[in-house]
Protein backbone atom coordinates (compact mmCIF):
# COMPACT_ATOMS: atom_id res chain seq x y z
CA UNK A 1 0.00 0.00 0.00
CA UNK A 2 1.22 3.55 -0.88
CA UNK A 3 0.11 6.71 0.63
CA UNK A 4 0.27 10.01 -0.54
CA UNK A 5 0.14 12.74 2.06
CA UNK A 6 0.16 16.52 1.46
CA UNK A 7 -1.50 19.53 4.47
CA UNK A 8 -2.84 17.60 7.61
CA UNK A 9 -3.42 14.43 8.63
CA UNK A 10 -5.10 13.66 11.78
CA UNK A 11 -6.06 10.82 13.89
CA UNK A 12 -6.61 7.69 11.50
CA UNK A 13 -5.45 10.41 9.00
CA UNK A 14 -2.21 9.37 10.73
CA UNK A 15 -2.42 5.92 12.36
CA UNK A 16 -3.53 4.29 8.83
CA UNK A 17 0.03 4.94 7.48
CA UNK A 18 1.32 2.66 10.38
CA UNK A 19 -0.26 -0.12 7.77
CA UNK A 20 1.22 1.12 4.43
CA UNK A 21 4.26 0.17 2.53
CA UNK A 22 5.39 3.27 1.31
CA UNK A 23 4.58 6.87 2.42
CA UNK A 24 5.21 10.04 0.38
CA UNK A 25 4.92 13.48 2.51
CA UNK A 26 4.64 17.06 0.67
CA UNK A 27 7.40 18.97 2.97
CA UNK A 28 3.43 20.95 3.61
CA UNK A 29 2.56 17.51 5.92
CA UNK A 30 1.56 17.72 9.23
CA UNK A 31 0.53 14.57 11.50
CA UNK A 32 -1.25 14.77 14.66
CA UNK A 33 -2.97 11.92 17.14
CA UNK A 34 -4.65 14.39 19.37
CA UNK A 35 -6.95 11.09 20.85
CA UNK A 36 -5.65 11.28 24.64
CA UNK A 37 -6.28 15.01 24.83
CA UNK A 38 -10.14 13.68 23.78
CA UNK A 39 -10.13 11.29 26.64
CA UNK A 40 -9.84 8.64 23.99
CA UNK A 41 -6.99 6.35 22.85
CA UNK A 42 -4.72 5.54 20.14
CA UNK A 43 -6.51 3.52 17.35
CA UNK A 44 -6.23 1.65 14.41
CA UNK A 45 -3.42 -1.37 16.14
CA UNK A 46 -1.44 2.72 15.78
CA UNK A 47 -0.42 1.63 20.36
CA UNK A 48 1.23 -1.39 18.30
CA UNK A 49 2.80 -0.20 15.57
CA UNK A 50 4.03 3.35 16.50
CA UNK A 51 6.41 2.27 19.02
CA UNK A 52 8.09 -0.37 16.25
CA UNK A 53 8.48 2.44 14.02
CA UNK A 54 9.44 5.16 16.42
CA UNK A 55 10.90 3.84 19.43
CA UNK A 56 8.56 3.86 22.83
CA UNK A 57 9.53 7.32 24.05
CA UNK A 58 8.87 9.21 20.58
CA UNK A 59 5.63 7.23 20.42
CA UNK A 60 4.36 8.60 24.05
CA UNK A 61 5.19 11.34 22.95
CA UNK A 62 3.55 11.27 19.06
CA UNK A 63 0.28 8.58 20.64
CA UNK A 64 -0.20 10.44 23.83
CA UNK A 65 1.30 13.38 24.53
CA UNK A 66 -0.32 14.57 21.57
CA UNK A 67 2.39 16.77 20.09
CA UNK A 68 2.38 17.25 16.46
CA UNK A 69 4.79 16.05 13.58
CA UNK A 70 6.13 17.71 10.10
CA UNK A 71 6.69 15.99 7.03
CA UNK A 72 10.85 16.06 8.01
CA UNK A 73 10.34 14.55 11.28
CA UNK A 74 7.68 11.84 10.28
CA UNK A 75 10.40 10.97 7.92
CA UNK A 76 12.81 10.65 10.54
CA UNK A 77 10.44 8.77 12.71
CA UNK A 78 9.92 5.91 10.34
CA UNK A 79 6.33 7.24 9.36
CA UNK A 80 7.24 8.69 6.28
CA UNK A 81 9.27 6.84 3.53
CA UNK A 82 10.37 10.94 1.42
CA UNK A 83 9.23 14.24 2.18
CA UNK A 84 9.19 16.21 -1.28
CA UNK A 85 7.49 19.36 -2.41
CA UNK A 86 3.36 19.04 -2.04
CA UNK A 87 2.79 19.66 -5.83
CA UNK A 88 5.38 16.33 -6.17
CA UNK A 89 3.13 14.41 -4.04
CA UNK A 90 1.08 12.51 -6.26
CA UNK A 91 3.57 12.15 -9.08
CA UNK A 92 6.20 10.41 -6.78
CA UNK A 93 3.36 8.27 -4.84
CA UNK A 94 2.20 7.00 -7.99
CA UNK A 95 5.94 6.03 -8.95
CA UNK A 96 6.24 4.48 -5.80
CA UNK A 97 3.25 2.32 -6.71
CA UNK A 98 4.29 1.89 -10.47
CA UNK A 99 8.04 0.70 -9.46
CA UNK A 100 6.29 -1.98 -6.77
CA UNK A 101 3.70 -3.55 -9.14
CA UNK A 102 6.80 -4.10 -11.69
CA UNK A 103 7.79 -6.45 -9.05
CA UNK A 104 6.91 -10.10 -9.21
CA UNK A 105 3.52 -10.10 -7.28
CA UNK A 106 4.24 -13.40 -5.51
CA UNK A 107 7.60 -12.65 -4.22
CA UNK A 108 6.20 -9.41 -2.98
CA UNK A 109 3.38 -10.20 -1.21
CA UNK A 110 5.40 -13.29 0.76
CA UNK A 111 8.12 -10.55 1.99
CA UNK A 112 5.58 -8.10 2.75
CA UNK A 113 3.72 -10.57 4.90
CA UNK A 114 7.28 -11.68 6.02
CA UNK A 115 8.23 -8.13 7.34
CA UNK A 116 5.09 -7.06 9.15
CA UNK A 117 4.80 -10.22 11.24
CA UNK A 118 1.93 -12.19 12.27
CA UNK A 119 -1.57 -10.59 11.88
CA UNK A 120 -3.18 -12.31 14.40
CA UNK A 121 -1.24 -9.78 16.69
CA UNK A 122 -2.43 -7.00 14.96
CA UNK A 123 -5.91 -8.19 14.59
CA UNK A 124 -6.46 -8.87 18.64
CA UNK A 125 -4.87 -5.76 18.67
CA UNK A 126 -7.35 -3.43 16.49
CA UNK A 127 -10.35 -5.14 18.53
CA UNK A 128 -8.71 -4.26 21.94
CA UNK A 129 -8.33 -0.61 20.90
CA UNK A 130 -12.06 -0.40 19.39
CA UNK A 131 -13.51 -2.06 22.50
CA UNK A 132 -11.55 0.51 24.48
CA UNK A 133 -12.13 3.42 22.59
CA UNK A 134 -16.00 3.05 22.35
CA UNK A 135 -15.79 2.76 26.00
CA UNK A 136 -13.45 5.68 25.79
CA UNK A 137 -16.23 7.85 24.15
CA UNK A 138 -18.76 7.39 26.69
CA UNK A 139 -16.16 8.38 29.79
CA UNK A 140 -16.73 11.63 31.54
CA UNK A 141 -13.20 13.01 30.68
CA UNK A 142 -13.87 12.80 26.41
CA UNK A 143 -17.36 14.00 27.36
CA UNK A 144 -15.40 16.98 28.73
CA UNK A 145 -12.79 17.06 26.34
CA UNK A 146 -15.17 17.40 23.06
CA UNK A 147 -17.24 19.66 25.16
CA UNK A 148 -14.46 22.23 25.50
CA UNK A 149 -13.87 21.36 22.13
CA UNK A 150 -16.97 22.39 20.30
CA UNK A 151 -17.43 25.52 22.79
CA UNK A 152 -13.99 27.07 21.40
CA UNK A 153 -15.57 26.19 17.83
CA UNK A 154 -18.67 28.85 18.62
Amino acid sequence: MVAAVRGVAVGVGTTMLFHCDFVVAGSDASFSTPFVRLGLMPEAASSLLAPRLMGQRRAFEFLIMGHSLNAMHAREFGIANIVVAPEDVDAEALKAAREIAALPAGAVALSRALTRGATDELLARIDQEAKIFSERLNSPEAKAAFEAFFARKR
